[in-house]
């Protein structure tokens, strides 16, 4: 297993999270997210090594544990510094506050305390925001992309554009109806927003390079619109709490929740569609029998 070389002095690593390495002056390495676990952060530590590269430092999309898995061993290791956006910079140090949220604000059950919800905590030394950044000698612009976490952030540097998991790939979209999403609302306007970027070559999270992401957009732009759209038409029929809404969503496009995690991790999604929905005036709560209700409002 290598790098593999995208443009120029930008390359990757494919995996099941890809991370990106951009070659600096001096020998000087900067790697876009960490991968899953201690394992990748080994790999990517034994890579380096055999390309006479020093890590200078871990620019992280987000938060997620199959993103940020092998900051904490590279960070002891190297010494690298650690640049990461606001709100993911505090799960970052802090992963509990993840697993929290994830489990509705409460103390989570064990079987979310995974690599890929809870990984090791590191520390964060620069907060990124949009704009430009000058690491290992080089000039990293720093795009906001929110939606997929409430700070999501892309990486354009040499006409390459890290996307993180901001936009779905092909495998993503036809194996799963449904992303993961913090803020529909701010998902829909960081895919708007991409459409803006011309760059040569497009990494993201998950999948292969793409040279040109405008179907991508649209696709996850339309399948967004899908669920949005699935969504009012069961609330207009009857009031539905959110285990039924899901239940119900899931039949119609075919999901299978095989375990807890993957539940806990479309649940909040669910709740994302309805908070842009109710904060759009789309749908409406109300309180019966001691259940919270969504109905589609009147008229729409």
């Amino acid at each position: 297993m290598s790098f593999r070389p995208v443009l120029d002095n930008v390359s990757y690593l494919p995996g099941a999270s890809n991370v990106g390495l951009v070659r600096g002056t001096d020998g000087r390495a900067v790697l876009i997210d960490s991968g899953v676990g201690q394992r990748s952060g080994r790999l990517l530590l034994q890579l380096l090594k055999d390309e006479h590269l020093q890590l200078t430092a871990i620019l992280n999309t987000h938060s997620h544990g199959d993103h940020v898995g092998g900051n904490a061993f590279l960070v002891e290791q190297t010494g690298a510094r650690v640049y990461a956006p606001v709100h993911d910079g505090i799960v970052l140090q802090y992963p509990a506050w993840g697993t929290m949220c994830t489990f509705a604000g409460a103390q989570p059950i064990r079987e979310l305390s995974t690599p890929r919800f809870a990984p090791d905590p590191c520390p964060v030394d620069v907060t990124v925001t949009q704009g430009d950044l000058l690491v290992a000698g080089l000039c990293v612009r720093a795009v906001p992309l929110e939606g997929h976490t409430a700070s999501h952030t892309g990486y354009i540097v040499d006409d390459v554009f890290f996307t993180g998991d901001a936009l779905a790939g092909e495998a993503e979209l036809n194996n799963a109806p449904i992303s993961y999403a913090y803020s529909i609302t701010q998902r829909l306007a960081s895919l708007h927003r991409l459409r803006q970027f011309r760059c040569a070559r497009y990494v993201l999270g998950h999948g292969p390079v793409e040279h040109d992401i405008t179907a991508l957009i649209a696709r996850n732009i339309a399948g967004i619109e899908l669920v949005l759209e699935l969504i009012q038409t069961l609330l207009s029929h009857e009031g539905l709490d959110a285990d039924r809404l899901l239940y119900t969503v899931c039949t119609h496009l075919g999901i299978c929740i095989r375990n807890v995690r993957e539940y806990y991790t479309l649940y909040p999604t669910l709740h994302a569609f309805i908070s842009h929905l109710n904060n759009e005036g789309a749908i409406v709560s109300s309180i019966q029998d001691n259940r919270l209700l969504w109905r589609a409002t009147e008229g729409r």
